[in-house]
């Protein structure tokens, strides 16, 4: 009865944090999509700003270029990171795991602004130096927690599968992936934040996104379009982080 009970809290727990999480991805919507909103808002904290939105790009159009250079940044550390952790973890590639963990804290270290920088005069302005320095940043937290999550897979489970005479592709699909999934999450969760927030860098070489309301506000001086931008970032942020807790829960 005392577990029913508490599973039935749980649901509960979790559709009011539904709720909650769409009711203020309404509100978001709203705010990017009309630009009376944005001065309505805006003018209550800086009402003497020279200017609430952006004069060229709206703000629902700057955070579609966001997203997508997000989602595919993301998208491609996520075929490499989990490729590499897979293979340094497996029989024929663990001699590499040493170069794989070495690689990836050097990439790291690098600023996105330098990788950008080095990356410009071959791929000049655009998405494609911002996509590589993006990649590049996030591909250490996807990676490390790959191999971490296939580490965490106990000998005596390897054993056991072992025993059923499961093929090695047989044991890393049926056996070792579930286990290591919850780590691999969180590697996916910190990439896809770490690109949100990180991609505004690419308005500086033209590539779009919330980063030009940002600096179009620093540079004529206005607060008022640096808040903008920021609060959108932050809020799909945490929302992001909100949903990624709902769905797999918190690692």
């Amino acid at each position: 009865m005392i577990f029913k009970g508490s599973l039935k809290k749980d649901k509960k727990l979790q559709a009011r944090a539904l709720a909650l999480n769409a009711f203020w991805g309404l509100l978001l919507t709203v705010y990017v999509l009309s630009p009376t909103v944005q001065k309505s808002l805006l003018s209550v904290v800086f009402p003497s700003a020279p200017a609430y939105v952006h004069p060229r790009v709206s703000l629902a159009h700057m955070t579609l270029t966001h997203l997508g250079l997000t989602f595919s940044a993301t998208a491609l550390s996520v075929l490499v990171g989990v490729a590499v952790g897979v293979c340094v973890t497996r029989s024929f590639g663990r001699e590499y795991l040493p170069l794989a963990v070495r690689t990836n804290a050097l990439l790291q270290s690098l600023p996105p602004s330098a990788v950008i920088i080095l990356a410009f005069p071959i791929l000049g302005f655009g998405w494609k130096p911002t996509l590589l320095a993006l990649f590049l940043y996030s591909l250490l937290p996807v990676a490390a927690n790959t191999i971490i999550g296939f580490q965490s897979v106990g000998a005596d489970v390897l054993d056991a599968a072992d025993g059923l005479g499961m093929k090695e592709s047989q044991r890393l699909f049926i056996v070792e992936f579930p286990i290591a999934l919850p780590h691999i999450v969180n590697g996916i969760r910190h990439a896809f934040i770490l690109n949100l927030g990180t991609a505004a860098i690419g308005a500086v070489i033209g590539a779009g996104g919330l980063g030009s309301i940002i600096m179009s506000g620093l540079i004529s001086n206005n607060s008022a379009l640096v808040l903008s931008g920021t609060i959108v970032i932050s809020s799909i942020a945490l929302l992001s982080e909100s949903l990624f807790s709902l769905i797999f829960g918190e690692h």
